[in-house]
């Protein structure tokens, strides 16, 4: 507890200048999430689905571990032969790409019912809603295909990115590089969040955002079409997945947020809490082990199975329930680049606070003084 607290203090304390900003798109992001209840109960259902199959996929790999396993002595040898650690890693392999899918379920299902929230919140309702019911339907079946794909590939690309990060530190440059996307781009992809399309209400260059520190990698050149932003855009406009992705990319270029969008202050603090969880639930489990006199396993290392079980369980339900909240954010900062105009017709309060934190000048403020759009 100690440590938890004084790490949460020693970053605070780094990214101090930056929770005003964050908080805010959090505060939207929440507001979102509390137009309807569906939202938290497909995070509640697929917590479940995702424990499932957990314990599926335990049982399972412990049957191969067992078959590839020299019995008598229960520990690793030379038995384990290359297909052994074949099929191990196939396991592996399995195991983190459907959970990704069963998180990317959620994330697409959230995008589109927020999205809904922000363009025609007339349209929900407190439970059960008609929209919910679509969006969850067609993240199962017709774009499914495209949460499978990037399910595949968005994680290891962020893994290696978070590698790269340390071996070639990257470039800083508060230059903002705009290029121009048509708004017909997005108008003939729309459907419940049809008041989004063709928004004009974008920033100015005079903004704040818009000068805000932007990070350059080695792998910016295929994260551009392999990104998060792609399962938002799936959940909004329906499209394939490497071209939700570009279009995220393009459209937060355009408007000059590349920066802001690289800074991901919510999601890292997700991590941690998650984190966090999965550290809490492993000491969990170990005092149980040891002190209840329940036994996980029969295995030589009872107290490390324990502690390692204790975790997957918390990893699993913690990462599932708090990706409703990450989902929430990556789909303001999207429909924010998108439609501010419409979020300020339909939410007057809260577009106020998001506009006085990113700054700038918007240009449905302006009547006479001519801004240039970026």
């Amino acid at each position: 507890g100690l440590a938890a607290l004084a790490i949460s203090l020693a970053y605070s304390v780094v990214v101090w200048d930056r929770i005003p900003f964050a908080t805010t798109n959090l505060n939207t992001a929440l507001a979102g999430m509390k137009s309807s209840a569906d939202i938290l109960l497909i995070g509640f259902a697929m917590m479940v689905v995702a424990f499932l199959w957990t314990i599926t996929w335990m049982i399972a790999f412990l049957g191969i571990y067992d078959h590839y396993l020299d019995n008598a002595e229960h520990e690793l040898s030379k038995n384990i032969t290359s297909v052994g650690l074949s099929v191990s890693l196939g396991m592996f392999i399995s195991y983190a790409w459907t959970f990704h899918v069963i998180m990317n379920i959620v994330h697409v299902t959230v995008a589109g019912v927020v999205g809904t929230w922000w363009a025609s919140p007339d349209s929900l309702t407190s439970c059960c809603t008609n929209v919910f019911r679509e969006h969850f339907i067609i993240s199962i079946t017709k774009s499914f295909g495209s949460i499978c794909f990037g399910s595949l590939v968005v994680p290891p690309l962020g893994v290696l990115q978070f590698f790269l990060l340390f071996l070639c530190p990257p470039q800083t440059s508060s230059k903002s590089h705009s290029i121009s996307i048509p708004v017909s781009d997005h108008s003939s992809h729309a459907h419940d969040v049809g008041s989004m399309m063709g928004d004009k209400s974008v920033k100015s260059e005079l903004s704040t955002a818009s000068f805000y520190p932007q990070m350059s990698s080695p792998l910016d050149g295929i994260m551009r079409y392999f990104n998060d932003f792609g399962f938002t855009y799936v959940g909004l406009y329906r499209q394939g997945f490497i071209v939700s992705s570009e279009k995220a990319t393009d459209i937060f270029q355009a408007r000059g947020w590349s920066g802001i969008v690289a800074d991901r202050l919510i999601p890292y603090i997700l991590k941690i809490i998650c984190l966090f969880i999965t550290l809490g639930s492993g000491l969990f489990g170990l005092v149980v082990e040891e002190y209840d006199g329940y036994s996980f396993t029969n295995f030589r290392k009872p107290t490390s199975t324990a502690f390692i079980i204790g975790c997957f369980v918390g990893m699993v339900l913690s990462s599932v329930c708090l990706k409703v909240v990450e989902s929430s954010v990556s789909t303001v900062l999207v429909c924010f680049s998108v439609a501010p105009y419409a979020f300020k017709h339909f939410h007057p309060v809260l577009s106020n606070e998001m506009r006085g934190s990113w700054g700038g000048v918007w240009l449905d403020e302006i009547t006479k003084t001519p801004v240039q759009v970026v």
